[in-house]
């Protein structure tokens, strides 16, 4: 399911890509597959088998990457991709969506996490947000300039949440308007609040304008972590 826009690479970023597909293609010699982007900085490597000496050579050619930069890329074969796929189906399924093949074959076209996967990561996601909301609620000791900073560090853990559980639910809602309406769609979450709290992550200096809805964002985190625990996928 793509819900994320088509990776697009400006020509000198395809080209740094390019070059580190042409070490990996000397490097593996007829074991490389494939080269893919999943953003302008990272990217995974695949080869039809790995060995230490592959690695040691790999790592003298990480600094020239990195003046590209690059991101070391990810270095596995097809076959451990896949078989991880329900091992960390949030972070493989962001990679199938949005990733753009370099060189070699592109070998994750079709594949897909399965709904159970996704619906269990998401659910622990959702926790996590939960209990790190309630432990900086204590931590901040009823003062609102920390109750701020928690409400403020909250927004991009929020905003990745609510994309996956988009993603899990087939809805095509990866602006933060679209993601605000399917949370108070979806889980009651009041949307101008959740719009608000998405905002934060280019205006930090709101944050202090929410420290009195703090209960509600609390109220609300539980009413989502709830529901995708009683979540059952198709």
């Amino acid at each position: 399911m793509d819900l994320m826009s088509e990776l697009v690479l400006v020509p000198a970023v395809r080209r740094a890509f390019e070059r580190l597909a042409g070490d990996g293609r000397r490097v593996f010699g007829d074991r490389f597959r494939a080269l893919l982007a999943y953003d302008p900085t990272h990217s995974v490597l695949f080869a039809g088998a790995i060995t230490s000496a592959d690695l040691d050579a790999l790592g003298a050619l990480a600094e020239t990457w990195h003046k590209d930069g690059l991101d070391t890329p990810l270095v596995m074969t097809p076959d451990e991709f896949r078989r991880s796929l329900d091992a960390f189906p949030l972070e493989y399924q962001s990679i199938v969506d949005r990733h753009l093949c370099i060189a070699g074959d592109d070998l994750l076209a079709g594949v897909e996490v399965r709904a159970d996967d996704l619906r269990r990561a998401c659910e622990v996601q959702a926790k996590a947000h939960l209990i790190h909301l309630r432990q900086g609620w204590i931590e901040a000791a009823g003062h609102s300039d920390e109750q701020a900073e928690l409400i403020e560090r909250s927004a991009a853990p929020l905003r990745a949440l609510l994309t996956n559980i988009a993603r899990l639910t087939g809805r095509a809602a990866a602006d933060p308007a679209g993601l605000a309406q399917a949370a108070a769609e979806l889980f009651g979450m009041p949307a101008p609040l959740v719009s608000e709290v998405l905002a934060l992550e280019t205006a930090p200096q709101r944050s202090r304008s929410l420290v009195d809805q703090l209960p509600e964002y609390l109220a609300a985190s539980e009413r989502l972590w709830a529901t995708i625990d009683r979540w059952r996928t198709p």
